[in-house]
């Protein structure tokens, strides 16, 4: 398994969502092919950390992974418009 942290910054600074709810829709917006196993985040002063193990074989691949599902989760989910991956 490989771990992948990745950043995600509220619009404003404003982060209205907890790490639970926040990890609930990355878990929505993530597939079975995506090869997540665990999702973990923490909410610091507008943003949130998220660390992701996935299967992938590379830690390339991994991170584009998690790049992705959290770019999907930001263009799908109307609670995390205005959100960035940092």
């Amino acid at each position: 398994m490989l771990l992948t942290r990745i950043t995600l910054r509220a619009p404003h600074d404003d982060c209205d969502l907890s790490a639970g709810e926040l990890t609930d829709l990355l878990w929505l917006n993530a597939a079975a092919a995506d090869g997540i196993r665990h999702i973990r985040a923490r909410a610091i002063a507008g943003q949130v950390e998220v660390a992701v193990f996935t299967i992938a074989s590379e830690q390339a691949i991994s991170d584009y992974i998690v790049e992705r599902i959290c770019q999907r989760a930001i263009h799908s989910v109307p609670a995390l418009r205005g959100w960035t991956v940092i």
